[in-house]
């Protein structure tokens, strides 16, 4: 993915009415940012923030995380949120890497999770880097409620298969599955990403799987 730098990067975090500058200190505490909400949802590489914004706008009764790692894009995600005439009061946006994303949440707090279209790091030396290998699956498994999904999109015709196989080797149960997301009719209520409208005007078919974690000993589809 190739990141156009922006001269105002820091400028644009630091004025930031959505940006959340402390997320360790909302560990068990993130609903007060949003008393109304009934539920806790995040996507983690939000990229610029037209899945997370568009979520947050159509279901206000969740508080939306959208975390990105490059301060560039995150700046970018802030700008097109922000531009909106309305600004949505049940987003909040996060500068972090996902690993370092355990002290800002208590176990259990997680309703919903989100990995769209993630870096699928081909070359196999780089496999603990996929955001569904069991470097990360533990962490979602402490933050999702009894229950909570893990929703994944992908248009990589090599990482889908390998996560299912690395959900269900480290406890997790698939609920739903398909290899062409938008061949179903479930697909016509999905808000999609910025990659994802590009890569189906292309043609590419979208993988789509929905998980809940089981425990160690419930690997079956």
């Amino acid at each position: 993915m190739r990141i156009r730098y922006l001269s105002n990067t820091e400028e644009i975090l630091e004025a930031s009415r959505l940006l959340v500058r402390d997320p360790e200190q909302m560990r068990g505490q993130w609903r007060t940012l949003c008393p109304q909400a009934k539920s806790l949802a995040m996507e983690i590489g939000c990229g610029k923030g037209r899945f997370i914004g568009e979520m947050a706008r159509k279901d206000p009764d969740t508080l939306y995380l959208g975390v990105e790692k490059f301060s560039t894009i995150l700046a970018r995600s802030i700008m097109n949120n922000e531009a909106e005439e309305e600004l949505p009061q049940n987003l909040r946006l996060i500068r972090s890497d996902a690993l370092d994303l355990d002290e800002a949440f208590a176990d259990g707090e997680l309703d919903r999770l989100y990995l769209n279209f993630s870096d699928p790091w081909p070359k196999d030396r780089h496999a603990k880097r996929r955001l569904t290998s069991d470097r990360f699956l533990p962490l979602y498994a402490r933050w999702l409620k009894p229950g909570g999904e893990l929703h994944f999109k992908t248009d990589n015709d090599g990482l889908f298969p390998w996560s299912v196989e690395s959900l269900l080797a480290n406890g997790w149960k698939i609920l739903f599955q398909t290899d062409d997301w938008h061949a179903c009719p479930e697909q016509k209520d999905d808000v999609m990403t910025e990659y994802e409208i590009q890569f189906s005007a292309a043609g590419k078919k979208i993988h789509k799987l929905t998980a809940v974690y089981a425990g160690s000993d419930d690997k079956v589809l």
